[in-house]
């Protein structure tokens, strides 16, 4: 199997890939903690040095974990309406998958641990300390199957994968890894010496101590670069996070208060002119003795 991939060799060679490809992933975790992306990048100084020119070692600000590939960037552009039809499409599926009780409430827990070298690309494996991106895998699985969709799973059999209802004929069936990772390391062109490129990268990769992350809730995002090579400052689609409306109750309190705040700031301001001046508001050399409040 060839390790050379194109689309990393562009990337590599600093072209600009923005807007050529449309994906749309469920990832958390991104962008990184500062204190990861700090340690990696200590790393991965130390990685670049020791692997032969043909690796491509991802920027810090790529690192992410994926939950599902709801879209693969290699299935090509995604030109409007096409994109606003396909993000609709999924919001539906990803509401569907939220509202289940399965789905974690709470911020979670992931541990970094070492990387490895699998051939094509390198890879940080994580443990899913409270199980929830399995919880939420599980979730958007089954919210896939109620849209009329199989996701296609791991490394398997692909051939019973199909996409959502509603979905442009061609368009490709949503993925679900069976790990939970981050890739590192891609290689722009084939290595000579497979064996030394994998003994350097152990190396370094001994180096590396696991660190916990906490990760506050899952996001969609659309990757208009390949491989996460977006801006940070992209903003999600969709996330996790409930705003929910006030109660009928909530609101009607909040407007009695607001209410009873417009009536008594008035009588407020002339009570606190009358205590700290002697003196009524806008009435120069005013007796408050005379007033009716100055009691």
């Amino acid at each position: 199997m060839s390790w050379a991939n194109p689309v990393v060799a562009r990337l590599a060679a600093g072209e600009d890939l923005e807007g050529q490809h449309d994906g749309l992933l469920l990832i958390c975790s991104w962008p990184m903690p500062q204190h990861v992306q700090a340690q990696y990048n200590a790393f991965r100084t130390r990685l670049v040095a020791a692997l032969p020119p043909q690796a491509y070692v991802y920027p810090a600000a790529t690192l992410h974990c994926t939950i599902a590939t709801l879209r693969a960037f290699t299935a090509g552009r995604l030109d409007e309406p096409a994109g606003e039809q396909a993000r609709a499409r999924w919001t539906q599926v990803l509401d569907a998958a939220r509202a289940m009780p399965e789905w974690p409430a709470r911020p979670f827990k992931l541990r970094m641990n070492p990387p490895t070298l699998e051939g094509a690309a390198a890879v940080f494996r994580y443990d899913d300390v409270d199980g929830a991106v399995e919880r939420m895998r599980t979730c958007v699985r089954a919210a896939i199957r109620a849209h009329g969709g199989v996701a296609a799973e791991g490394g398997g059999d692909r051939s019973k994968a199909k996409a959502i209802a509603g979905s442009p004929a061609k368009e490709p069936a949503a993925h679900i890894p069976d790990i939970v990772h981050s890739t590192a390391v891609r290689w722009t062109a084939e290595v000579k010496d497979r064996a030394a490129a994998q003994r350097a990268f152990e190396e370094v990769a001994a180096t590396w101590a696991p660190i916990e992350i906490t990760a506050s809730g899952a996001w969609a995002v659309q990757e208009t670069v390949p491989f996460m090579h977006i801006r940070t400052s992209t903003k999600p689609w969709w996330t996790s996070s409930i705003v929910s409306p006030p109660s009928h109750a909530a609101q009607w309190l909040k407007e009695v208060l607001e209410a009873l705040a417009c009536i008594m700031l008035p009588f407020l301001y002339i009570w606190l002119s009358v205590a700290l001046g002697g003196k009524m508001p806008g009435k120069a050399g005013s007796d408050s003795k005379l007033h009716p409040l100055a009691l």
